[in-house]
């Protein structure tokens, strides 16, 4: 092996690479920091997916006698491309859950006044259910929901579960699902039709409300938004203080890192300066030293990944999972927050280190 090479360095000096490895290592935990944030946004995607394709109307307190929404309600009950459900009017809370961060937060609701108005929905989501005990004051939920509760089928949903829940409800199915929603079958008891379920084999996302937005027109309606945009809005402080942190904690870390790699390349300065001594160019050096850097930082990367693969599989198994809990193995915020710490870290010392031994001279000595 070449004494050039970036492996005969770590091979023939263990101890200074591993301490090097290490401290490289330390950025990839900012990926599993990252997975964290994205497992709010993970418990929510499929949650956004079915808002997506339903779509709520509801009449507005400022329409005299509600007449616009009652011809708003014709126009799309005679629209081929829509499908229409009427239900009550009353809103309905969902349970409040603790998520992998270990903070409580809220969930959402879609409500049925029949069996077959669920039924209806289901098919169109795509969500697989047993609909043989689903009756009038019906719940359904998620078995990560259920787990969270430690709740079967046939338990009573109420105000002993949230404050927030009015009335009994009897979970008469739950489904495989990653989501924290609760789906009720209440009767409508109002005698005029004040709030709607809008579903379309054709469309669904912007597509579906725009498309009710042109029939709705100027009357006095309110056609559900994205949940996507509400989520989005409150996870941003999150993914701002996640990126603030990573810039903080990488350049402490970068100062380490490099007073580290400092220390140990300050012991190899005649190294260098004998490379220098039989012709070998500054160009040379610096390759060397770069080569030697980036190969240790892609060996802290490799055991990094396998480590937080491992970490993440067991956590999931042994603690998150079976209280109806996850953590995502993989998130995009993830990914860039390591790739910005890595960098950070990586690129001074790479520009720092090999210009210094570049400029080693043999002759000082």
């Amino acid at each position: 092996m070449r004494p050039l090479s970036a492996l005969y360095y770590i091979k023939e000096n263990k101890m200074r690479s591993f301490i090097i490895i290490f401290m490289l290592f330390l950025t990839t935990f900012l990926f599993i920091a990252g997975n964290y944030i994205d497992s709010i946004e993970y418990y929510w995607e499929r949650a956004e997916e079915y808002s997506n394709k339903i779509c709520v109307v509801t009449a507005v307190s400022t329409d005299e006698d509600f007449k616009e929404f009652g011809e708003f309600y014709q126009d799309i009950c005679n629209d081929e491309k829509l499908t229409v459900m009427d239900r009550t009017s009353r809103g309905f809370w969902g349970l409040d859950w603790i998520s992998t961060m270990g903070f409580e937060t809220g969930s959402s609701s879609f409500v049925f006044s029949t069996p077959e108005d669920m039924k209806t929905v289901f098919d169109n989501l795509g969500i697989e259910c047993d609909f043989s005990d689903i009756k009038d004051r019906s719940v359904v939920m998620s078995s990560a929901l259920a787990a969270q509760y430690d709740l079967k089928k046939g338990d009573i949903v109420n105000e002993k579960l949230d404050d927030n829940i009015s009335g009994d409800y009897t979970l008469d199915a739950i489904i495989d699902d990653n989501s924290y929603i609760l789906f009720y079958v209440i009767p409508n008891p109002d005698t005029q039709i004040l709030r709607a379920n809008i579903i379309s084999d054709e469309m669904s996302g912007d597509e579906l409300r725009n498309y009710v937005n042109n029939i709705k027109g100027d009357r006095k309606v309110h056609v559900s938004s994205s949940l996507k945009e509400n989520l989005d809005s409150q996870l941003d402080p999150f993914v701002l203080i996640f990126y603030t942190a990573i810039i903080l904690l990488s350049a402490v870390l970068s100062v380490i890192v490099n007073s580290v790699i400092t220390g140990q390349y300050i012991k190899r300065t005649y190294e260098f300066g004998v490379y220098r001594a039989i012709g070998i160019s500054k160009a040379g050096i610096y390759k060397k030293c770069t080569a030697e850097i980036l190969l240790m930082n892609v060996i802290a990367i490799v055991f990094g990944a396998a480590i937080i693969m491992l970490l993440s599989y067991m956590l999931n198994e042994l603690l998150y999972i079976p209280s109806g809990k996850y953590l995502p193995y993989y998130s995009e915020i993830g990914l860039k927050g390591f790739l910005l710490s890595n960098l950070l870290v990586v690129i001074p010392t790479v520009l720092l280190k090999g210009r210094g031994m570049s400029r080693a001279d043999v002759t000082e000595f």
